[in-house]
This record gives structure tokens, C-alpha cells and sequence, in this order.
């Protein structure tokens, strides 16, 4: 898979850093229903988004961290939180059955 780079990552690597990144989204859900501090957890996701579309353009980006910067702004109800974040996470599931990867 060609990248910014031309470093063509393993695409058994993008796999598992998908799946990292995908636990890390799940990890919201519990933790703004214990009052924990998801904020910075959805601070830490959203960096490494703009990260990996530094280094994979591409429309899926865009698409999640539009609907992660939301819940930053935007106070929503448990529910909506919840689905944004679900959705999210088929977003990135989705990646890998992309042709370029």
C-alpha cells in the first residue's frame, strides 16, 4: 500500500493498528458512563486520526473525525454518543476492505 512516504506499510500491520485504534474508540463508551475522563481518551483519538490522514487521505478520515470533534463540541445525550461512536468504528473497520489496503 503506497502512503505518504512511499514506505508501503504491511498491510497485516495497518490490520492491527486499525484494531488498536478501534479498542481505543470502544474504550469511550464505558468511560463517559462511569464519569471517567473521556474527553482526553476522545482528545488522544481524534490526534491519531489526523495523524493517519496525514499519512492515508482519504474520505473515511474525514467522516470519523467530523463525528468525533462533534461530541467535543457538542454536549450530546448517551445514546447519540454511543451511536456516533459505533459508527465510527464501522468507518474504520471498513478500511480494510479497501482496495489500497
Amino acid at each position: 500500500m503506497l502512503d505518504k512516504y512511499d514506505i508501503g506499510f504491511d498491510k497485516m500491520d495497518i490490520i492491527k493498528n486499525i484494531r488498536r485504534l478501534t479498542n481505543q474508540l470502544w474504550k469511550l463508551i464505558p468511560m463517559r458512563e462511569n464519569e471517567e475522563d473521556w474527553q482526553k481518551q476522545l482528545d488522544t483519538v481524534i490526534l491519531e486520526f489526523v495523524g493517519l490522514n496525514e499519512i492515508f487521505i482519504g474520505p473515511t478520515f474525514l467522516q470519523a473525525l467530523s463525528k468525533l470533534e462533534a461530541l467535543k463540541v457538542k454536549e450530546v445525550d448517551f445514546e447519540l454518543y454511543r451511536k456516533t461512536i459505533f459508527e465510527c468504528i464501522s468507518l474504520i473497520q471498513g478500511l480494510k476492505n479497501e482496495p489500497v489496503f
